[in-house]
């Protein structure tokens, strides 16, 4: 397919910012190679009583490590990843993100941002200013309606999702056995409404217990129907004896 060559400009642009979510993910390994989680914990100044701050925060250095105090370190490798597994993914598949350039280019900024510019001195500074750049472009990309080739095929996908959930709510191009009701469910009211009629034999709109008792044990045929409701008493009135 000509939507899948790599000289298209949307390719170019997926294929630069994907390069930056990889230098992303490699300063996120320098940060965390140079302050790695520590597995250190306090026993014996722990205690089974809390009875002032120090004693319930005396495994700080724990949470400082490896709870969400810690998540700020991991910032680069977890957007980089993120964003490494955007031009040809299949998590993001799924989700269907990015969609167009407009997404993808506010992904960069903010992956330029926050998981760049703070980390790793020079590194950070460059790359973070280079995702800042190409997440500005693709802005620009998005206005010119251009898109990669992944962005086409989830176009069409979603497409065709949308068509189908279309049909099946009775929008227009919809079939008549999904915009309206099926010949089986309209022959199924329609019995019921006879069985209906066949019990009902005084016609007052009630099944009493004897008239239900009655069509129970005469159970006449289904062709008998029509002619004993035109042969029911009007509403209102009572059978003769």
């Amino acid at each position: 397919m000509a939507t899948r060559g790599p000289c298209l400009p949307g390719n170019l642009l997926a294929i630069a910012g994907s390069i930056t979510s990889l230098l992303t993910v490699l300063i996120g390994f320098i940060y965390i190679y140079n302050k790695p989680p520590s597995f250190q914990f306090s026993w014996s100044d722990c205690t089974w009583s809390f009875p002032d701050k120090y004693s319930t925060d005396c495994n700080q250095l724990w949470q400082n490590n490896w709870g969400m105090t810690a998540l700020p370190n991991y910032t680069p490798l977890l957007i980089g990843i993120f964003g490494a597994m955007m031009f040809q993914p299949g998590v993001m598949q799924v989700c269907g993100f990015p969609r167009n350039f407009l997404q993808y280019g506010l992904f960069l900024i903010v992956q330029g941002f926050v998981g760049d510019m703070g980390f790793c001195g020079k590194l950070g500074v460059a790359v973070g200013v280079l995702s800042t750049i190409l997440g500005v472009i693709c802005l620009g990309a998005a206005g010119m309606s251009v898109k990669s080739s992944r962005m086409l095929l989830l176009e069409e996908e979603y497409k065709e999702m949308y068509d189908s959930e279309g049909e099946a709510m009775g929008r227009p191009g919809a079939s008549p056995m999904r915009a309206g009701a099926s010949p089986g469910a309209r022959a199924g009211a329609s019995s019921a409404k006879d069985l209906f009629a066949q019990l009902d034999t005084d016609g007052d709109g009630i099944l009493s217990r004897e008239e239900l008792a009655a069509g129970i044990t005469s159970a006449p045929s289904p062709g008998s129907l029509a002619d004993r409701r035109d042969q029911r008493p009007a509403s209102g009135q009572r059978p003769k004896a």
